[in-house]
């Protein structure tokens, strides 16, 4: 049905020629010969030879709005939607009659939805969005200078549809870029957790890791001392055992006690009993000696 308008309104253009062309005095319709060229170049679909008649027009007609409207019609077949509006709107001026205002209007409408139309397939949303408006706003200025025109209705209509359909893609694309920009956060803030807990899991292994060489290191020093010590113990002077019943810390220069006779030890023991055991003692040694047989000397 979009297709239908465009073209409908496509076969209008062909008409807002001939209007162009009744705007202008008598004596210009009948003898100006480069826009009646011009004309019937549009009318065959030569934009371009169409635009270089009127071209030519516009050098005896320089302030004609009926020719602005022509050489916008002639632009805008070419698809230059700048110049296009620009001649357009050289046309809506107020001493121009409120046909040729209200059909240069409706070829404004068109120049902005044609142009939107090709951004909206380039997913230009936004920029879309404003040129529709621009071409709603375009049809309700030719509606108010031609209420009963119902091609411009319909384009207005168009218009305002294809600019609320940009308008949701333009929300749901802010949306999904939303989206993917928190998507993208978490993604970031995910891989950072993972570098700090492989930077934290690399630092527990490294301390591990130093405390196994600390302990492998102790274990190795305590070998070597361990090795090193029967060495050192072979260095020392061997001490010689203390033999038994021989004092350790005797001076060398004292001589050993000598041993004292039996009897001396007893009577010495007799002594430390008490004397009367001591003077028993003396009795029974004088009465051995006294019993001991003489010596004969023969």
């Amino acid at each position: 049905m979009r297709r239908l308008g465009l073209a409908v309104a496509l076969l209008l253009c062909v008409s807002w020629a001939d209007r162009a062309r009744a705007d202008l005095p008598e004596w210009l319709r009948k003898h100006n010969g480069d826009v009646d060229s011009g004309n019937e170049a549009l009318n065959k679909g030569d934009a371009k030879g169409a635009l270089e008649a009127y071209n030519r027009a516009a050098r005896a007609l320089p302030d004609a709005p009926g020719l602005s409207l022509d050489r916008g019609i002639a632009q805008l077949k070419q698809g230059d939607y700048a110049k296009a509006r620009e001649a357009l709107l050289a046309a809506t001026v107020p001493n121009a009659s409120s046909d040729v205002r209200a059909d240069a209007y409706h070829n404004l409408a068109l120049s902005f939805y044609r142009e939107a139309d090709g951004l909206a397939g380039e997913n230009k949303h936004a920029d879309a969005q404003k040129l529709f408006r621009e071409a709603v706003d375009a049809a309700k200025r030719s509606l108010h200078l031609r209420p009963s025109d119902p091609n411009t209705a319909w384009n207005l209509e168009l218009s305002a549809r294809r600019m609320r359909e940009e308008e949701q893609k333009k929300k749901e694309e802010d949306e999904q870029k939303e989206k993917d920009k928190q998507k993208q956060d978490d993604q970031q803030n995910q891989d950072q957790k993972d570098q700090d807990q492989q930077k934290q899991d690399d630092q527990q292994n490294q301390d591990q890791k130093d405390q196994d060489q600390q302990k492998q290191g102790d274990q190795q020093n305590q070998k070597q001392d361990d090795q090193q010590k029967p060495e050192q113990d072979k260095d020392k002077p061997e001490q010689q055992e203390p033999k038994p019943d021989q004092p350790q810390d005797q001076p060398e220069d004292q001589a050993p006690e000598q041993a004292l006779p039996r009897e001396a030890e007893q009577a010495l023991d007799s002594l430390e009993n008490n004397e009367e055991n001591f003077e028993r003692y003396r009795a029974r040694q004088r009465a051995n000696r006294e019993r001991r047989t003489p010596e004969k000397d023969w």
